[in-house]
């Protein structure tokens, strides 16, 4: 069963899945138009990234600069969709701004880890960016049912325009597989939780 939503947001849902553990995926997030000026900026500009090592893997980051992709992710439409999905009310969390993610050829893989930390109860939101993706290029989103497990319960493919969320619980593991001959650019939000709201039904 598909997630529901008032008719106006409807359009937007792909599938809240359930399996190994709740996360939202949605589909061509931005319309046509919008999604051609983000990449129109983030092209135009030059982007510094920092990196920053964490265990085996690093996070390759910057201050997103696209006004046109803040006003659409910093919108009352994602502030809703993810109120609904999760069942909670939520606001941008101001630490961490938006960010631009990068991973390519010299990015090692991101290992198993959650994104759990023990003051901070949040939901992470990824929108993938790049085009052109195909299987040979990896990038996927590994999932994982528990630490233990060797190989992922389920793969997310970084597809242009795919908007990916889930809560940072400490049993929600995952990784992020290395990538080749491509260059993998995410927007990164992250966003505080604010008690209970009703939950959509997810996809089992």
């Amino acid at each position: 069963m598909r997630a529901s939503l008032r008719p106006k947001q409807q359009e937007v849902i792909d599938e809240l899945i359930a399996y190994p553990w709740p996360h939202l995926i949605v589909d061509n997030f931005l319309p046509k138009g919008v999604q051609t000026r983000v990449i129109e900026e983030i092209g135009s500009d030059t982007y510094d990234y920092e990196m920053e090592p964490r265990g085996t893997g690093r996070i390759e980051f910057s201050l997103l600069r696209s006004k046109t992709l803040w006003r659409a992710i910093y919108s009352r439409k994602t502030v809703h969709l993810l109120s609904a999905a999760f069942g909670v009310g939520v606001k941008l969390n101001r630490d961490n701004w938006l960010q631009l993610r990068r991973m390519n050829e010299d990015t090692p893989e991101f290992p198993l880890h959650s994104d759990f930390t023990s003051n901070q109860d949040s939901i992470a939101s990824f929108l993938y960016l790049s085009n052109g993706w195909s299987g040979k290029c990896g990038g996927r989103l590994h999932l994982f049912g528990s630490d233990k497990d060797g190989t992922p319960s389920a793969s997310i493919n970084p597809i242009e325009n795919r908007f990916v969320a889930f809560r940072t619980k400490p049993t929600h593991w995952h990784s992020v597989e290395k990538v080749s001959g491509w260059e993998r650019l995410s927007a990164l939000a992250l966003w505080d939780v604010e008690g209970d709201r009703p939950v959509l039904q997810a996809v089992v």
